[in-house]
């Protein structure tokens, strides 16, 4: 059974959308095992800058971005947070305890719920029992882990880390013959059909 790594971070909104895409990808290639890797975007020390309101804004057409292209490409539409960015670092630590566990998918699936949907704050610790027992994984093991930090150093922060490892974009899934990064599902299908053909 062909595993594919995919790059991800849960704060991402392209990673939204590449979760959406893994639940098509589950239906038409049942064979595929998903491994979710975490790339943290805003690891401690790396400050988040907001692209500055252009001036001209009210005066210029609207012109769709390449996110709101992707969103259309897949009929997706991202929830609206509102709650502040959260800190992912243990969250996605959190994801290799449950690869370990053999419930990744389930896990993800509820972190990424939990982020976007539910509008929940995925650095507090609660908030990421609940989503462990949700996905089936015992609440104090996972908890545990965490706190123990056990599975801090299979993380990969942004930038310099991130870029050694090839990765400047989440969600990169990792096919055999080409990486690709934030790409409509017809794209990530069309990788995936020559994946599972061995090609």
């Amino acid at each position: 059974m062909p595993e594919l790594i995919v790059a991800h971070d849960v704060v991402c909104p392209w990673c939204w959308v590449a979760v959406r895409q893994a639940e098509w990808m589950r239906a038409e290639f049942p064979t595929i095992t998903l491994r979710w890797v975490g790339f943290e975007l805003l690891p401690e020390g790396l400050v988040y800058t907001p692209k500055p309101r252009d001036p001209k804004e009210d005066i210029k057409p609207e012109v769709p971005s390449r996110f709101e292209l992707l969103l259309a490409a897949d009929r997706l539409t991202l929830p609206k947070r509102k709650g502040k960015l959260s800190n992912s670092r243990r969250a996605l630590e959190g994801g290799e305890f449950a690869w370990e566990a053999g419930k990744q998918d389930a896990y993800i699936l509820a972190l990424y719920h939990a982020y976007w949907e539910d509008d929940r704050d995925i650095s507090d610790l609660a908030v990421l029992k609940d989503v462990a027992v949700q996905a089936g994984l015992n609440g104090q093991d996972f908890v545990e882990a965490l706190n123990n930090r056990t599975y801090r150093d299979r993380i990969v922060e942004f930038d310099d880390p991130a870029h050694t490892a090839g990765i400047y974009n989440v969600p990169t899934w990792k096919f055999t013959d080409k990486w690709v990064a934030e790409q409509p599902y017809t794209v990530v299908s069309e990788m995936c059909k020559r994946f599972v053909e061995g090609g």
